[in-house]
C-alpha cells in the first residue's frame, strides 16, 4: 500500500535539490579542504621521462615487425629465442651442473672419527 509523503518532506527535498544545484563555483580564494591532506599529500602528476619514450618506440617497432612477419619466420624467430635463453640458462648454471655430474666420495662406514678421550680412572 502506498503512502502519501507529507508537505514537509516534499518541500525539504525541494529545497535541498534547490540547494545543490545554486552552489557557488570555486574560486581561486576558496580551497576545498580534505581531512587527510597531511597524511597523503598530493604528488604532481609527472610527464613521462626520455627512457619511457624510447621503450615505447622500440616496443611498437619490434610488434610492427613481427606482425609483418610471415608464420614460417615467426615460428623461427620462437625458436630461435628459446634455443638462446636455453643456452643462458644452461651457462648461468653451468657450475651446479658440472658438480652434480661428479662421482661422489664414498661415505666411510662407521662411526665418525673424532678426538679420541682417555678413560678417567675413579
Amino acid at each position: 500500500m502506498a503512502t502519501k509523503r507529507s508537505t514537509s518532506s516534499s518541500a525539504r527535498t525541494k529545497r535541498s535539490t534547490a540547494r545543490r544545484t545554486t552552489r557557488r563555483t570555486s574560486t581561486s580564494s576558496t580551497r576545498r579542504r580534505t581531512t587527510s591532506g597531511s597524511l597523503y599529500p598530493r604528488r604532481r602528476a609527472s610527464r613521462p621521462g626520455l627512457p619511457t619514450t624510447v621503450g615505447t618506440a622500440i616496443g611498437t617497432l619490434v610488434v610492427t615487425t613481427l606482425l609483418d612477419l610471415s608464420w614460417p619466420m615467426r615460428l623461427l624467430l620462437i625458436g630461435v629465442v628459446l634455443v638462446l635463453g636455453l643456452a643462458y640458462v644452461l651457462w648461468r648454471h653451468r657450475a651446479e651442473i658440472a658438480a652434480s655430474s661428479e662421482p661422489t666420495p664414498p661415505e666411510p662406514a662407521g662411526p665418525p672419527a673424532g678426538p679420541e678421550v682417555p678413560p678417567t680412572s675413579s
